[in-house]
């Protein structure tokens, strides 16, 4: 296991060793926001035939030739073709026929003279313009043709794309499964969030936040609050191993006397890959693979925990669904004060982020509260390991938060 590494390296490290998960065929109201597993191609063409765009008269384009106010065309009107009708219907030269929108174009006729250039008398209409070939017809195969690809494996579906789906003729697609996440809080000084408070105590907010933001990803989860006992904590381990595809723990991460889970993981077999990574806040994070299964240990303090969650957690379980492992996106700001870091250290620092003047600018969190600066920040300022200063002015990329909340 590779200790006291760079945050880069962690990151690689920890993707390196999550891969996308079993694959399931779900109905179409069941595919929004999940990720392909498969190349989608057309079963149909669509539309299926020919139709109208237009409410008006199928025609013969030749037979319209040259027409005008001054110069009107009589047509006879042979019969009426409507939405959902197979058509059956055909057409010679002088002949119409009255077609509403969406209904199939009768064969022999090329064009749709729109019924505002026509006048109706009986079986016989009177037109004052022209409609060229292909006039307010939708071609058969046109949005879709049969065979032609749709969508793409690793594809997001959204809203649009899974109607285009219906349209080419699908009912259900193959998509990666969702990982199903077991959070364990450990720690004697942790209570659960309703129940009353002793003295000395603490609520468990980074449970709760935990499972928040993987709420926001659609997924499933377990929680569970054990006290700092070796015993404790392997069976809450141990009794979750056979149903979830991710663990997360929350506290006792140091290595301390009092911070068992490296002690315990080790005892079940935990194939460790990293412990400790040079990122502040997050530090005391470690990574490694329990029965195959990702399994990180989070740090106890707050805002530790929570870069930690964020900036190498969340990759890999995107990556488990499929997507692609970003949640946040990047946005160039302004620096507005300087910021330094540590030397050989990925920093990361709490923004609020102002509009001046068409331009982005980006502020240093000044909150004395971690609690606060956390709930409160709009983007994060990062400070890479080959930089232990940013002056004020210089323009840089910054990770966005608000962003990802509408996801």
């Amino acid at each position: 296991m590779q200790t006291f590494i760079g945050f880069k390296e962690a990151l690689d490290l920890t993707l390196a060793n999550v891969s996308a998960g079993p694959t399931e065929i779900l109905p179409l109201s069941r595919l929004t926001g999940r990720i392909l597993a498969e190349n989608i191609t057309s079963l149909v063409d669509c539309p299926s035939l020919s139709s109208s765009r237009k409410d008006g008269y199928a025609v013969q384009a030749l037979d319209l030739a040259g027409a005008s106010e001054e110069n009107p065309v009589i047509l006879k009107v042979v019969g009426t073709l409507v939405a959902g009708e197979t058509s059956g219907v055909k057409i010679k030269k002088g002949q119409a026929v009255r077609i509403t929108t969406g209904a199939p174009l009768p064969e022999g006729a090329d064009a749709v003279l729109s019924e505002e250039f026509c006048r109706r008398n009986e079986d016989k209409i009177t037109a004052i313009n022209t409609a060229e070939s292909g006039r307010n017809i939708q071609a058969r195969g046109k949005d879709i043709r049969r065979k032609e690809p749709v969508a793409g494996k690793d594809t997001k579906l959204a809203p649009a794309l899974i109607g285009l789906l219906a349209a080419a003729g699908h009912e259900s697609a193959k998509v990666y499964s969702l990982p199903r996440v077991a959070v364990i809080a450990t720690g004697d000084e942790v209570v659960a969030p309703g129940k009353p408070l002793p003295e000395g105590k603490l609520y468990a907010s980074n449970m709760v936040e935990i499972c928040s933001w993987i709420s926001l990803l659609g997924l499933d989860y377990k929680t569970e609050l054990v006290s700092d006992r070796k015993e404790e904590i392997a069976t809450a381990i141990t009794q979750h191993l056979p149903d979830v595809d991710l663990f997360l723990t929350s506290g006792g991460a140091w290595g301390s006397e009092k911070d068992l889970i490296l002690e315990v993981v080790e005892s079940l077999n935990w194939q460790g890959i990293y412990h400790r990574v040079r990122m502040g806040p997050g530090k005391p994070v470690g990574f490694g693979l329990l029965e195959h299964k990702p399994f990180f240990f989070l740090p106890g303090g707050p805002p530790s925990n929570e870069m930690a969650f964020l900036q190498l957690a969340i990759p890999a379980l995107l990556k488990m669904m499929g997507d692609v492992p970003k949640l946040f996106p990047f946005a160039t700001a302004r620096l507005a004060e300087t910021v330094r870091g540590k030397k050989d250290w990925t920093d990361f620092i709490h923004a609020r982020i102002e509009n001046r003047e068409d331009q982005l600018w980006v502020h240093p969190a000044r909150l004395t509260s971690g609690l606060q600066s956390m709930a409160r920040k709009e983007a994060l300022i990062i400070i890479p390991e080959d930089r232990e200063e940013i002056s004020a002015g210089e323009t840089i990329a910054i990770q966005l938060y608000s962003f990802a909340y509408t996801r």
